[in-house]
């Protein structure tokens, strides 16, 4: 949990904050968060290092502080979800991989460090399967009207298979390939789309690009 810290209120405030963390994404997507230094952030942010540490005690608790900030636009795109009205299952899960795309889109300079540290911190991984938890749940819930569209002898197991998967090849992809190029591609929806109708059994696979993205 990222320390408490006085959210800027002067504009000046806010877009050096913004800066170094920008700043703090690049450097982390490049070197990844064990070689990220603040002296690198701070040259990049174009800020001082006086400016850095009045807002952020050291790396870790710049680190905590994004990923505070990443849990709650993750939490912001299940909102999202909830408020879609879908005509169709395929749809839904559709809305729900152009989602999951734009997430990573927004926060790609950020899944390096995530992968790192979470593999040596107990508690960040712990925050991650949460999301992952809720992201299901999520689903879940919006798809029951749909349940007759999909063969899958396990709806909700199918489900959550579907998000396992989304989440876990696009993290993968942000990991290895930080542009966003990759991600944005229309194809990477289009295959992910493909394989989740798999995962539903749902045969002929209805044609997505009608679907509001």
């Amino acid at each position: 949990m990222a320390e408490n810290r006085k959210t800027p209120k002067q504009e000046r405030g806010r877009e050096a904050e913004r800066n170094i963390i920008e700043a703090a994404l690049t450097i982390f997507a490049e070197k990844g968060y064990a070689g990220a230094r603040v002296s690198d952030i701070v040259r990049l942010s174009g800020s001082s290092t006086g400016s850095f540490y009045f807002r952020f005690k050291n790396k870790e608790a710049l680190f905590d502080y994004t990923l505070d900030q990443y849990m709650k636009s993750c939490r912001e795109v299940v909102v999202q979800m909830k408020l879609q009205v879908p005509e169709s299952l395929a749809e839904l899960v559709y809305l729900a991989i152009c989602r999951n795309v734009d997430l990573v889109c927004m926060n790609q300079g950020f899944y390096r460090a995530i992968n790192e540290v979470s593999i040596s911190n107990p508690k960040v991984w712990k925050k991650l399967q949460t999301l992952s938890k809720e992201s299901s749940e999520a689903l879940i819930e919006c798809a029951k009207p749909f349940t007759k569209e999909t063969n899958a002898p396990d709806f909700e197991l199918a489900i959550r298979q579907i998000i396992q998967l989304v989440i876990s090849w696009l993290a993968n992809a942000a990991v290895h390939d930080p542009g966003p190029t990759h991600v944005e591609d229309p194809e990477v929806k289009r295959m992910l789309y493909q394989a989740a109708m798999g995962i539903l059994q749902i045969h002929p696979v209805p044609d997505c690009d009608h679907f509001k993205s």
